[in-house]
């Protein structure tokens, strides 16, 4: 289990401020609110990008942080927005990467490694993009190499960061799809940063709504995700629709400058 007692982290003009939140196993729990209201550094603080003010993240009750940097590669796999590979590897050796700080300075990745690749690339219906140049593939198919990258450390945590982000309709499904079935089936705590009220409500088993670098509301998809709630975390008048069971938010037409 993932968890995050008062996590605070500064910029010069921006701030993180007492973030409190669980991810259990086989949980998919997403981070959601608009564009620079903190997901993506609070992401970062819990993964150990940034630094925060206190030790504050915990994972089965061992201080994350406490952990030598080997240590958190075994426990963390981190997906992060965008990656631009400077050379077209083959997919299989960018899946590889992930095992590269378990390894010892001067050790090469070896056969149970390509395996172990080979196998999460297996996992996620990619096994026939193996030897295909990374640069070559499409952004929902980069995406998911980058999330097999992650898998191949045989993490109890995954942090992904907007991995829908720059896709297509269908990618995004397919994406985000497939994280919820890993969570569910490899009990891997997952917690996910969105902007799309939509998609967080159809994939998630709980929301975080995020506005001005704090957590606002914690709970089911039903529970937060309501008029008032969302019109005060985008700024906008919104709109929830209920459609077969499923919630439909949608931004009013006119919506004020």
């Amino acid at each position: 289990m993932l968890e995050i007692r008062g996590l605070s982290f500064s910029y010069a003009n921006f701030s993180v401020e007492d973030v409190n939140l669980t991810v259990g196993e086989g949980e998919l729990v997403t981070l959601l609110g608009p564009n620079g209201s903190g997901k993506t550094t609070i992401l970062k603080a819990i993964y150990g990008l940034l630094k925060p003010t206190e030790r504050c993240v915990y994972i089965d009750g061992k201080d994350f942080h406490g952990l030598s940097f080997r240590e958190r590669a075994k426990l963390v796999g981190y997906v992060p927005q965008s990656h631009s590979p400077p050379f077209p590897y083959r997919v299989i050796d960018v899946v590889v990467t992930g095992v590269a700080s378990q390894l010892s300075p001067w050790e090469s990745p070896g056969k149970e490694h390509y395996e172990r690749a080979l196998e999460k690339l297996r996992l996620l219906g990619l096994e026939h993009l193996k030897d295909r140049p990374y640069t070559q593939l499409s952004g929902g198919q980069m995406q998911l190499v980058l999330i097999a990258r992650a898998l191949v450390q045989e993490p109890t945590v995954l942090l992904l960061d907007e991995p829908t982000a720059h896709l297509d309709f269908r990618n995004q499904a397919l994406v985000l799809g497939i994280v919820r079935r890993l969570a569910r089936e490899e009990n891997i705590s997952a917690l996910i940063t969105l902007h799309d009220p939509n998609l967080a409500s159809l994939y998630s088993d709980r929301i975080a709504l995020v506005k001005d670098g704090r957590i606002k509301a914690v709970g089911k998809p039903e529970e937060v995700l309501g008029e008032e709630t969302l019109a005060e975390v985008y700024g906008i008048p919104v709109r929830v629709l209920e459609f077969e069971g499923m919630k439909l938010i949608l931004p009013e037409k006119e919506v004020p400058e």
